[in-house]
């Protein structure tokens, strides 16, 4: 899988119910998230977790020295030969609070 053209390195991601998103990248990484309460996912799911996911979603891999995609930025998923784009656009006549 790419994101945003970037390969993505890893099987799993760090979920927190909203719009953080986060790569795992390896067990230190998966040990830590779970220890600050993540939901541990597969990465089959990260597409449509990204899609359903509130406005100020982004997704960076755990470390933080990865960005994939920031918040309002757009974001372009390729997976075995499929192509997924997300505008992430901020609507300001939109309630979000």
């Amino acid at each position: 899988m790419k994101i945003n053209n970037i390969e993505v390195i890893g099987n799993k991601f760090a979920y927190d119910g909203c719009h953080k998103i986060y790569i795992i990248e390896d067990e230190q990484d998966e040990q830590k998230a779970i220890d600050c309460g993540y939901e541990i996912m597969n990465i089959s799911d990260l597409i449509d977790t990204y899609r359903y996911s509130c406005e100020l979603r982004f997704v960076r891999n755990w470390k933080l020295d990865k960005l994939y995609v920031g918040q309002y930025e757009y974001a372009t998923f390729e997976d075995n030969g499929n192509t997924f784009e997300f505008a992430n656009e901020f609507d300001d006549d939109e309630e979000w609070y």
